[in-house]
Parts: C-alpha cells; sequence; structure tokens
C-alpha cells in the first residue's frame, strides 16, 4: 500500500503539481492511495510542501518524498464525522492561605493549600462553519469544596445552531445560562481568583459547607438558550432545569422550570463583539437588565417535602465601561426566596456589587471589586435586628499577561459576615449554630492558562 502511496505522490511531483504556492493532498480511506484533487472517498491531508523548497531540477521524486514523510510527523489522523473539530483548555491553578474569624465551627483559624479552581478541557465538532457540538469538562479542587476532593463532571454539552432566527442562534443540552458567561466576558474577567456576585458564596464554612451568599445561579444548565447579537442590543432568553449543571436534587421530583433572561443595549454599537472584546484595543459601554423567574426549586437532595421547595425571583440592573487605559462595572440586584410553606427563611437579598481595574502599562492590571449583600427576612423579625446573613467583600490585585496563553494573578480578599448570635439563615436545618457564617481574609498566587 505504501508503494501505491509512494508513487501517485512521485507521478504528482513529475507532472508538476508542485508548482503552486502549496501542494494539498488527498488520501483515499480505503485503499491509501494518494491523490492531488479531491474527490469522493478522500480526504484532505494538509498542504505540506511549499514550492519554495522542493526544486524539481535539483531534487528527484525520492528526496521529494523524503521531505514529504517529515511534514508528514507534524500531523496526527483524526476521524470524525464533523468538518472540523476544535480543541481548547482552560486551567486555573494557585495557592491559597485562609484565615478565619471567630467562633467558626471549623474550630481551626487557617487553611492553606494548592488547589485548581478551574480545569476545563473542551472539544467543538464543527458540522458546518458556524454549526456545531461542544462539550465541556470540568474539574475542581478548591480548600473549601463541600466534597473535599477533585470530581470531573460535563459543564457544557449542547449543540449550537446559528441564525435559526435573524441574528440569533440557539444551545441546546447542558447550555450557557444567560448572565455569567457575559459578565466574565465583559466586565470581571477574573473567574480565576473570585465567581461574579450572582454566584458568589463569599464564605463558606469548611466543616459545614454553610455559606454567607448571593448565590443565585450558576453558569449553566439543562435547557434552550436563544442569542441575539445586532450592533446596538444584544439578549439571551432560556428555558431551562433550574437546578444547574450540578445539582444537589433530583430534578424529576421537581415540576416547574426557570425562565432567564438578559437584554442589553450595547452604546457604542459594538454588540456583535460581545464577549469578544480586545481589553488592549477597545472601548464599549453596555447596560444590561437580567433576571430568572425559578419555581419549584429544591434546596437539597436529602429532604424533597415543601418545607425545601421554594420559587426564586430575581432581577438585577449592570452597566459597565471599558476603555484600553480602564475598566468600570456596577450592579445591583434583588432575589426573592418564597418556600411553599409558611418558613422563617423567606427573604430579600438586595446586593450591589462594583469592580473595576486600571492598566498603567502594558501587560500589567490593577484590579479591586466591592459587593455587599443585605438579607431582609419575611417571617423572623430578629433575623432582620441581627443582621444574619449580611455581609461585604473586598477583593483587591495585581494582574501580569505572561503571554497571550498565560497570567498570573497575587490577589487578597476580605470578607466581613455581619452575623452576631444568631443561626445561619440560608439553611433551614434546625441544628444549624452560631458561626455558621463566618468572617475571612484570603491570599491567593493564581495562575491562568488558556489554550
Amino acid at each position: 500500500m505504501k508503494k501505491v502511496a509512494l508513487s501517485a505522490l512521485a507521478a504528482a511531483m513529475m507532472s508538476g503539481a508542485v508548482y503552486a504556492d502549496t501542494l494539498t493532498l488527498y488520501t483515499d480511506a480505503k485503499t491509501g492511495q494518494v491523490f492531488t484533487t479531491p474527490g469522493e472517498g478522500r480526504t484532505e491531508m494538509g498542504d505540506f510542501i511549499d514550492a519554495k523548497s522542493v526544486d524539481m531540477a535539483q531534487r528527484d521524486s525520492e528526496s521529494a518524498f523524503s521531505e514529504y514523510k517529515e511534514g508528514m510527523k507534524k500531523y496526527v489522523n483524526v476521524k470524525s464525522h464533523a468538518k472540523t473539530l476544535d480543541f481548547s483548555g482552560t486551567h486555573y491553578f494557585g495557592l491559597t492561605s485562609n484565615t478565619y474569624g471567630a467562633n467558626n465551627a471549623q474550630g481551626n483559624d487557617t487553611s492553606r493549600g494548592f488547589e485548581f479552581r478551574r480545569n476545563y478541557l473542551q472539544a467543538k465538532a464543527f458540522f458546518t462553519d458556524k454549526d456545531y457540538f461542544r462539550v465541556t469538562m470540568d474539574t475542581t479542587d478548591e480548600l473549601e469544596s463541600s466534597t473535599g476532593n477533585a470530581n470531573m463532571y460535563v459543564k457544557y454539552a449542547y449543540l449550537y445552531l446559528d441564525k435559526v432566527l435573524p441574528y440569533t442562534g440557539v444551545e441546546i443540552g447542558v447550555a450557557h445560562r444567560p448572565w455569567i458567561d457575559y459578565e466574565e466576558h465583559n466586565s470581571w474577567y477574573y473567574r480565576s481568583i473570585n465567581k461574579v456576585i450572582m454566584e458568589d458564596k463569599f464564605s463558606v464554612n469548611p466543616t459545614t459547607g454553610k455559606s454567607l451568599a448571593v448565590d443565585t445561579m450558576n453558569s449553566a444548565d439543562l435547557g434552550v438558550n436563544f442569542q441575539t447579537k445586532t450592533p446596538y442590543f444584544s439578549s439571551e432568553l432560556g428555558l431551562f432545569d433550574g437546578e444547574g449543571y450540578h445539582p444537589a436534587t433530583n430534578q424529576k421530583l421537581s415540576t416547574g422550570l426557570s425562565e432567564e433572561w438578559r437584554l442589553t443595549a450595547h452604546l457604542m454599537g459594538n454588540g456583535e463583539k460581545v464577549g469578544k472584546y480586545k481589553l488592549d484595543q477597545d472601548t464599549y459601554a453596555n447596560i444590561s437588565f437580567a433576571g430568572i423567574r425559578s419555581q419549584d426549586e429544591k434546596y437539597d437532595g436529602s429532604t424533597q417535602n415543601d418545607s425545601q421547595t421554594y420559587d426564586k425571583n430575581a432581577y438585577w440592573f449592570h452597566a459597565v465601561y471599558s476603555q484600553p487605559e480602564f475598566l468600570i462595572a456596577a450592579q445591583y440586584d434583588v432575589t426573592k426566596y418564597e418556600y411553599a410553606t409558611t418558613n422563617s427563611n423567606d427573604r430579600k437579598l438586595k446586593t450591589w456589587s462594583v469592580n473595576g481595574e486600571i492598566r498603567p502599562v502594558k501587560d500589567w492590571t490593577v484590579l479591586a471589586r466591592y459587593d455587599s449583600v443585605k438579607t431582609e427576612y419575611t417571617n423572623n423579625a430578629a433575623n432582620n435586628t441581627n443582621n444574619v446573613n449580611d455581609g461585604t467583600q473586598i477583593i483587591y490585585g495585581v494582574a501580569y499577561d505572561y503571554n497571550k496563553n498565560v497570567k498570573f494573578i497575587a490577589s487578597g480578599k476580605t470578607v466581613n459576615a455581619k452575623q452576631s448570635d444568631l443561626a445561619g439563615a440560608l439553611s433551614t436545618d434546625a441544628g444549624a449554630t452560631v458561626g455558621d457564617m463566618i468572617d475571612k481574609q484570603s491570599w491567593m498566587l493564581t495562575t491562568e492558562v488558556n489554550w
């Protein structure tokens, strides 16, 4: 079979086919024969030979084939029904030190160790230039992880179809929810050190797993998400299970779905680039209104009764302005939790978040963020009196772009839980104790890798 391929290649060489800029070769999957033209059953092998480096007046077909074989070493045969396969990865590694405040249930004052906060491996199979199927696997191992070890799970697994409606594509499967991906790629670019406010838990008690949190949503869920992009307007409208991509509950026991949306005005007319801005080049100003209307969600998987079932309604406003020298963004959120039965944990969270960054010199960024959450309880005046589940968070740091693939970040975080002497109220557990919500000071050294 190799002789067939060799003879075909030699004939192609001697026929003068190499005098184009490059020679594109095609191979028959059944016979292994090499061709210079496409045809049925033939697969493109790539552009291996540059005419400038193959002078047929000086080299015979054997030497040319030797050069061809050297070029072949750069390629790996991959079989797929897709037109194109695209592989990529995102990885957040760090060294973290946490110092906890008084009355924490852990009993220790500090925790310290290495962690990988995200380890994404992604594959896209393109059926056309725009339509594809995406799978993203995620592995996480953090000091405050509730499981204490690394678990791999599916973060995304969806079909994307472009322009199913004018200016609108759709994701079907474990898809992006409308908000978090937008904020992480337009406003808060430092997921490697902290989540956006709508997903943030502020401080997690290492022993009880309870948190001082907004924690309204996570970034992906089973459902469908329609995405529209025009120069002055973009939007996402989705319908999801509502429990997120790694729920602690069984969605089969729930009847409600989650309606979610984002509406964004692009004041400078570059909405088609949303999520793909170049911070050192682009200037943009966006104003957004987003929200969630989720019914019949479950608090935890061990108790599926009415006291653990709630409706969640949230809406928030967000604005961001960025130019090559700096970025400033702010948002205000209101989230309501209403349980199916009369419950002292019915509550409304009001949240402010402001973040900014300054880029004083090339490749260097100084960043900061301030978050504040105030919780109002409908059926528990004592919780309101004692500021249960109120808190603030300050994040600060310096980032250095080592190259287009690697970034280093040194950062700190200060969490102030205002709770005085009552139990953590995000939990419906009767046994919740003082100190479920705790103050914390964190220091992080982070390596962010994208390829």
